[in-house]
C-alpha cells in the first residue's frame, strides 16, 4: 500500500511538471519585439537629461498628478454657480439630502420620498 501512494504521487508530480512545460514556450499569439540598439554612451544620455532638466523640455509623467489646483478654478462665478442650482432644484434635477443616513437605509426606507 505504501508502495501504491509513492508511485501515484511521483506520476501525479510528473504528469504536473509536464503539463506545465508544455506551456512554457507557447507564446505564439504575441508579436516579436524588436530589438533596440542604442547608439549613445551613458555619459551621453546623461548629458541629455541634463540638458533637458535645464532647457526645461524634460517632459515628465504623471508628477502632476492630481492636478495642480490652479488648473481646476472656475470660470464661474459663485452667484452663477448659486443660480444654477437653484434652477436645477426647481426643475427638479436634484434631490434632498437628508442627514439621516444610514438610518433611513437600515430601516428600508428613502427619506428623500415624501409621501
Amino acid at each position: 500500500m505504501n508502495t501504491t501512494k509513492i508511485l501515484s504521487s511521483a506520476l501525479i508530480a510528473v504528469a504536473a511538471l509536464s503539463a506545465a512545460s508544455a506551456f512554457a514556450g507557447d507564446n505564439n499569439s504575441y508579436p516579436e519585439l524588436p530589438v533596440q540598439a542604442s547608439t549613445l554612451t551613458r555619459a551621453q544620455v546623461r548629458a541629455e537629461v541634463a540638458q533637458a532638466q535645464r532647457d526645461g523640455t524634460l517632459q515628465i509623467n504623471n508628477d502632476d498628478y492630481p492636478a495642480q489646483a490652479s488648473a481646476l478654478t472656475s470660470v464661474k462665478t459663485r452667484d452663477q454657480v448659486k443660480a444654477e442650482l437653484r434652477d436645477a432644484q426647481r426643475a427638479g434635477y436634484t434631490q434632498r439630502i437628508d442627514n439621516a443616513y444610514p438610518g433611513d437605509v437600515a430601516q428600508g426606507g428613502n427619506a428623500n420620498v415624501r409621501g
